[in-house]
């Protein structure tokens, strides 16, 4: 009977593994550039925004190793540099450091990232020079900088100083953003489309939309109060469209 179960089981993965066939090793480098939106989310009730000016910058290896009926299947890795800019809103300013409500906070930031996605990438060809490319995964990243511009609406409150800066409608200052504000790792998921159209032999033209969703709380300070642990979450989102120039190695 034992002989018997373990023949029916190497039956079947010999049956299932008849549509896949180990096909010839092929590699494609990649160099793109993509612009787009990019977006925020937030846990904190008194604080919104709206979507500003997104970028991107890399390059990356595509390396199909298997097919599966129609479709090439693999592993993508890369390296991207991102230009975030955010528009902000924060309401009830400081109410937590016992200044009541009335002060609204406005920041319009850049952040800059390197990131490094890595994903399982697919091909299925449509014709003999075109083929719709998907990959789907994760990314990780290093902050590597920033800037934040601040500015007050009082809402008929009269100026308050905090910690000796002035907060009224009529300041303005620049904020550097660094590790003491914002969280250096990052991570999150990474999705991409697109076609790939051949050009030469060896040549592809590569048009895709590429949505990276960030899963890491950016901010590590409480705006509220300038230290400590903030009780909100706030993560980054960017939606580009990319295009980019491939080159089939082999």
């Amino acid at each position: 009977m034992r002989h018997l179960w373990l023949g029916l089981v190497l039956t079947a993965l010999v049956t299932l593994s008849l549509p896949c066939a180990v096909s010839a090793f092929s590699l494609d480098v990649e160099a793109k550039a993509a612009g787009g939106l990019a977006l925020g989310s937030t846990t904190n009730p008194d604080e919104s925004g709206s979507p500003r000016a997104g970028a991107l910058g890399g390059v990356g290896i595509d390396m199909y190793l298997l097919t599966v009926g129609p479709v090439d299947l693999g592993l993508s890795v890369g390296a991207e540099y991102d230009y975030l800019t955010f528009h902000g809103v924060l309401n009830n300013y400081l109410s937590g450091a016992g200044f009541g409500p009335g002060i609204t906070q406005t920041s319009d930031s850049i952040y800059n990232y390197l990131d490094f996605p890595v994903s399982i990438v697919g091909r299925f060809p449509l014709s003999p020079s075109v083929s719709v490319t998907l990959r789907a995964g994760a990314f990780i990243g290093h902050f590597l900088g920033g800037s934040s511009t601040l500015s007050y609406t009082n809402n008929g409150a009269p100026a308050l100083v905090y910690e000796g800066f002035l907060l009224s409608p009529a300041n303005v200052t620049s904020q550097t953003l660094n590790s003491s504000t914002t969280l250096v790792g990052e991570y999150g998921l990474h999705f991409t489309g697109g076609v790939d159209i051949a050009i030469s032999k060896t040549l592809l033209l590569a048009p895709a939309l590429q949505f990276d969703v960030g899963l890491t709380n950016t901010s590590a300070v409480n705006p509220a109060t300038g230290t400590g642990a903030y009780p909100y979450s706030d993560t980054f989102w960017t939606l580009t469209a990319a295009i980019g120039i491939k080159y089939k190695v082999f």
